[in-house]
């Protein structure tokens, strides 16, 4: 299976939008971008570096894989399928493997949006969720209608190159320590796949059972 993983990190000109996490792989951090707005109606994003304090119930029912472009000045461009359907062809030279999936932040590292994206092209960043995807799958089968906790365990430097062409990523090292129903996760999951809400019938589903590190 190839490396591929992604979300949509693109916001809205308004107020409206899925806020993010991102990985530096070239800084081996991890960040949550928060979105404010000025008195003059103006939006500004703000990077808060959350490496030490990262804790997340990762949507992995949902992961999305495919082609992603990321440009300077511009909304990411994403061409995605579900994991496990044959990727789609590739849009142009400038989209890279990539993968985007939904996560719920604990309440430690969250800011006042704990439901967010989080999407990369970099191989580390890829290698590093892989391995923890390969560990989702390895060990769901024993926590039905559960999602897994990870925490960010450490990162480790990946060089590549020679001479002047040479550079180090930092692969992140996630880790499962604990597993719970996370429905509003996997309904905001859904809707980014299918574009339309998922169908909840006539009974309303009660919140979802979280321990105290999630709200």
């Amino acid at each position: 299976m190839p490396n591929a993983f992604g979300f949509s990190t693109a916001p809205s000109d308004g107020g409206d939008f899925t806020p993010i996490v991102k990985y530096d792989a070239r800084a081996g951090r991890m960040f949550r971008v928060d979105r404010t707005q000025d008195s003059s109606g103006n939006f500004a994003s703000e990077a808060v570096d959350v490496t030490q304090t990262f804790k997340a119930i990762f949507g992995f029912d949902h992961i999305e894989t495919g082609w992603v472009r990321f440009a300077s000045g511009i909304a990411p461009n994403f061409k995605m399928v579900p994991i496990g359907n044959e990727l789609p062809a590739r849009p142009s030279a400038e989209h890279k493997n990539g993968v985007r999936l939904m996560i719920r932040l604990a309440a430690n590292c969250c800011g006042d949006k704990p439901i967010r994206e989080m999407a990369g092209t970099a191989k580390a960043f890829l290698a590093g969720i892989e391995a923890a995807y390969e560990q989702y799958q390895a060990e769901k089968a024993e926590h039905p209608g559960e999602l897994p906790i990870m925490v960010l365990e450490g990162t480790k430097a990946v060089k590549s190159g020679a001479g002047e062409k040479s550079s180090t990523n930092y692969q992140p090292t996630f880790v499962i320590v604990g597993w719970k129903e996370c429905g509003d996760l996997g309904n905001r999951a859904a809707m980014r796949l299918d574009g339309s809400p998922p169908a909840t019938g006539s009974t309303r589903a009660g919140p979802p059972k979280v321990d105290d590190d999630f709200g």
